[in-house]
């Protein structure tokens, strides 16, 4: 689902040059008014238009890819930074320090990520306004602001996932084959290399895709908040200003552009949120996929484990047997055996 909607995406704007259609007004075979701007959805307009009659569908098509692409990236980061973060953390880090970091860490469970995002990503994000001949700008270039917000997405939560992911790190050094390992002289880098990573590395695909939605549900606040990935394009015009417009069409600013007129039609703002709704519940399914899988590939491990267990408990009562028979001196048949 994910795949279909960036491929989808990336060839409305490759091979339509992410045209909008625009339809205000709409008349009959006679030429009289059947309808105006906003419509509502239905077969011409599956998702409606907004109040200046551009196809909502075709808008939430061409921001698909900037959505999803950088959730996908903020999601990677933020799991690769925060492993890189566990590793001295779980390794090399005393009980009693990680303990206390761990506690400290926890703190930032109550701390809403989203009101510390605007605080940060508002000088950013939004237009600026200067007096002198009214001009309006940014304090960075597109790609700038872009990279600050991935950054700042992707700090928020290293602390508190780096926690996370060494108290799994640390549940897997205290599985029985990793004392077995170092009883045979195995280093930390074996240790981690070849018995931590195997151990680790599935459920880290599980926190990747918590880590998504959770980036979905953010884009959703930063949207409410007027703060668009890319950039607010707002109009400082004293008389009849614009309400602040995404520059990209990504999904948060739809939701954004459109929250001021759900009053007008409340079907405006329907086709975005459904679409995030749509791409949380896939997420969602790869994450309960996955941890299906590892359920299945454990449950089948423990299977394969005790039916060597029982082969090697058989064989061991039949050399029981073929030594007592072999004091008694009894004729055995080796091959039998």
């Amino acid at each position: 689902m994910i795949a279909c909607l960036i491929v989808a995406s990336l060839i409305f704007a490759f091979f339509f040059d992410s045209t909008i259609r625009q339809v205000q007004i709409l008349y009959d075979d006679d030429m009289n008014m059947i309808g105006a701007a906003p419509f509502n959805p239905s077969l011409m307009f599956p998702m409606g238009t907004d109040a200046l009659g551009y196809d909502t569908a075709m808008k939430v098509l061409q921001g698909a890819k900037f959505t999803l692409i950088s959730v996908i990236a903020i999601g990677l980061l933020r799991v690769c930074t925060a492993f890189l973060f566990a590793i001295p953390l779980a390794m090399y880090t005393p009980d009693r320090l990680r303990k206390s970091l761990e506690q400290l860490l926890s703190s930032f469970y109550f701390v809403p990520l989203t009101i510390v995002a605007v605080f940060i990503l508002t000088p950013v994000l939004w237009e600026q306004f200067r007096m002198p001949g009214w001009e309006e700008y940014f304090l960075y270039s597109y790609k700038a602001r872009i990279g600050i917000e991935i950054l700042v997405l992707t700090l928020l939560v290293v602390p508190l996932l780096g926690s996370l992911i060494a108290n799994l790190i640390v549940s897997s050094l205290k599985e029985d084959f990793i004392e077995g390992a170092k009883v045979l002289g195995a280093s930390k880098w074996r240790v981690f290399s070849k018995h931590i990573m195997p151990h680790v590395l599935p459920k880290l695909v599980i926190v990747f895709c918590q880590q998504c939605v959770q980036v979905l549900v953010i884009f959703i606040h930063l949207g409410y908040f007027k703060l668009f990935f890319g950039g607010t394009d707002v109009d400082y015009n004293p008389y009849e200003a614009d309400p602040p417009l995404s520059t990209t069409n990504e999904w948060s600013g739809l939701i954004g552009d459109y929250y001021n007129l759900l009053h007008a039609n409340p079907a405006i703002a329907l086709g975005p949120i459904f679409m995030f709704g749509i791409c949380i519940y896939a997420f969602q399914l790869m994450a309960e996929g996955f941890q299906h899988h590892l359920d299945t590939r454990n449950v089948m491990g423990m299977t394969r484990s005790k039916i060597k267990q029982d082969d090697f408990a058989e064989r061991a009562r039949i050399n029981m047997k073929f030594e007592f028979l072999s004091k008694r001196g009894d004729y055995i048949d080796k091959k039998f055996y």
